[in-house]
């Protein structure tokens, strides 16, 4: 059934070899090029016979070997027609392990093959251990068109990807991250303060308090109110970013060449979005940052990652030609633009599924509820501090991330080399998805992975070090590792069925509405509130 990697660019490779070895022959032969290489002709000629020979057996390797199995293809657009699409395709992916018997699946789309790995072991075995060819991302064409490429995290991998990269590291490492905890605390308690008014939308009340938060860490903003421009702003950045990353949703990633068709011919529905969508990108990438500058031209603003930053660049414009201000500024406004942009919706996505988590298990709000009073009893509220002495809290957090991932396929990979695995060929080029929902529902690592039960992460009271941590899974691999994983802060009626919720499709699936309400346990917990509110 496998059909052999015997493609055109294949074969042009292994001509070329033949071509090169008899060109070397003929310039060698007319040139004396080996009587030239001193007392050891012999040896000389050896070695280029055996590095001909070693490049020729490694491309007849890769010629024998199959592709990985996958849907049946078509000639010429290959799965087009057959490739899954809607909100929860990587539940799709998952049921090909079973149906092909691989963990590593192939599928075609025009122009572009496509590698799914749907356990932990393939992921970490090639995006990990072989992150030196498998660190790249798939070129987008409405991420261009969109002006969406600055985000680093979407970009190829090149040395403007690892400047980037350095930059947003410096402010967000595992040192520096704690610093900023005061701050999630006491968003977090802004939200307990709201909570105790009626609330039309819970989902906006979730991604307010982590929208305030990131904006108050990197722009030295303080939001309380929804409806705030920035927050606004960050929602039609994100929405626009999941629809241009939805499966097959935009055919031009499949066919670049076309990007400069004219707008008028009939499909061309990607023009249309990228005109109404645009602005939007630009904005989410420069205001903040513009509105901050600005400020501080003519008075004292907050303390935050910005200010920090426009204050090594005003140094730096002393020092440096033009050109290269205008570049560093650029990578800084990239970068703080893409913190509080992508931290928003993970976060938030991660604590939606939370509060639905335990709107549908009451039992276990319960045994939460009766570590918390056994810790704390009514005498304060919680905060970070506390962290390490809530053994179930935490392992309800784990539970969380691996029942609900927020980026259930990850970002995507792109490998720059041909490679093998497992007897499988894997073409250069190929876009790679790990599957992450897959690997935190291996039913080997974690049994019955379908149900919620954080207990499986606790053993003797303790948090159980041999259960593998869903966050060696949930915030990618390798090189391509989310840089903000350390950001995030770990983690209280009515409810629908868990499977009514649906989850939007693109690169993190949020779910389009929270069902829950939050009600206040007693007077001396909703005294405790208000107090915290008031300092």
């Amino acid at each position: 059934m496998y059909r052999k990697a015997l493609t055109t660019q294949r074969i042009s490779q292994l001509g070329a070899i033949y071509l090169i070895s008899f060109l070397l022959h003929q310039f060698a032969s007319k040139m004396s090029l080996l009587s030239m290489l001193g007392n050891y002709p012999v040896i000389s000629t050896f070695t280029l016979i055996a590095l001909i020979y070693y490049v020729d057996k490694k491309l007849r390797y890769y010629l024998t070997l199959p592709l990985p199995p996958g849907p049946k293809r078509l000639p010429l657009v290959g799965n087009l027609f057959n490739a899954p699409t809607g909100n929860e395709v990587y539940k799709i992916y998952q049921g090909w392990t079973t149906q092909y018997g691989s963990d590593v699946l192939y599928m075609k789309l025009p122009n572009t093959p496509i590698v799914i790995l749907n356990s932990a072991k393939a992921c970490i075995d090639l995006l990990e251990k072989r992150s030196h060819i498998y660190s790249d991302r798939p070129y987008s064409v409405m991420d261009e068109l969109l002006g969406m490429d600055y985000m680093f995290a979407l970009t190829e991998y090149s040395l403007q990807w690892r400047r980037h990269r350095k930059l947003f590291h410096e402010y967000f490492n595992s040192v520096v991250s704690p610093q900023y905890a005061s701050e999630q605390v006491k968003k977090t308690r802004e939200f307990l303060l709201r909570s105790l008014k009626p609330c039309d939308n819970f989902s906006d009340h979730v991604r307010l308090t982590l929208g305030s938060s990131i904006l108050k860490v990197v722009y030295g903003v303080d939001v309380d109110d929804m409806n705030h421009p920035y927050i606004q702003d960050i929602h039609a950045g994100i929405d626009c970013i999941n629809e241009a990353h939805s499966p097959n949703q935009f055919w031009i990633d499949f066919f670049p060449m076309f990007k400069k068709i004219p707008k008028w011919i009939p499909g061309v529905s990607f023009k249309r979005f990228v005109e109404e969508n645009k602005s939007r990108a630009e904005i989410m990438r420069r205001k903040p940052y513009d509105d901050v500058k600005k400020a501080a031209e003519t008075s004292v603003v907050s303390p935050s990652i910005t200010s920090t930053v426009l204050g090594k660049l005003q140094t730096l414009s002393t020092q440096v030609p033009l050109e290269e201000y205008i570049r560093e500024e650029e990578m800084a406004i990239n970068v703080m633009g893409i913190a509080y942009a992508a931290g928003t919706d993970t976060s938030s996505a991660s604590a939606a599924g939370f509060f639905i988590a335990l709107a549908h298990r009451p039992d276990i709000q319960r045994k939460a509820q009766a570590e918390l009073d056994a810790h704390l009893g009514l005498s304060r509220l919680i905060d970070d501090s506390d962290y390490n002495a809530l053994p179930y809290i935490r392992a309800i957090a784990l539970e969380v991330m691996r029942f609900r991932p927020a980026a259930p396929l990850g970002v995507p990979h792109r490998v720059m080399e041909d490679d093998e695995y497992n007897g499988y060929f894997i073409p250069k080029g190929s876009i790679v998805f790990s599957n992450i929902w897959a690997a935190l529902h291996d039913p080997i690592d974690y049994p019955d992975p379908e149900t919620f039960h954080p207990e499986r992460f606790l053993k003797g009271g303790k948090l159980d070090p041999t259960v593998r941590d869903p966050s060696t899974l949930a915030f990618g691999f390798g090189r391509r590792i989310c840089p903000g994983r350390h950001f995030t802060k770990d983690i209280n009626g009515d409810f629908a069925n868990f499977d009514s919720i649906q989850y939007a499709p693109g690169i993190v699936a949020s779910p389009d509405r929270v069902p829950c309400v939050l009600k206040v346990r007693s007077e001396e917990a909703k005294r405790l509130i208000l107090e915290a509110g008031d300092v």
